[in-house]
């Protein structure tokens, strides 16, 4: 087995609380993801996949580590979670609903002007 380059950071998502590990350079069939959580290892995968995906995490940091055919560990792998500010949702809340009420509001002036007969051709 070989541990060169081991757990790598396949997808950041990790502002949004979710981030997809893999391990496509690590030689073997059966593959062993653990996480450590307090002053133990979880088995948080087990399988063939060279990738997982994991969601739901908390602002923090997480400690991973692979082994491989029932191998030994490789080296842990480190991340940290740190979600978008709650300040930043709702400015996107509020620039979502100004589009919305401006979009609304040319629907509108546009259907009474229809119905007026000022958009048609003379």
């Amino acid at each position: 087995m070989a541990f060169g380059q081991t757990l790598t950071l396949a997808d950041d998502g990790r502002s949004a609380g979710y981030a997809t590990l893999a391990w496509p350079v690590v030689e073997g069939n059966s593959f062993l993801l653990e996480e450590y959580e307090g002053d133990e290892w979880r088995i948080i995968y087990e399988g063939g996949d060279r990738a997982t995906t994991l969601s739901g995490l908390a602002d923090g940091d997480y400690r991973f580590r692979l082994s491989a055919d029932n191998g030994p560990p490789g080296p842990e792998f480190g991340l940290t979670v740190a979600h978008h500010p709650l300040s930043r949702a709702f400015g996107f809340f509020a620039a979502g609903a100004v589009m919305l009420a401006v979009l609304v509001v040319l629907l509108v002036v546009g259907t009474q002007r229809h119905e007026d007969g000022e958009g048609e051709p003379s």
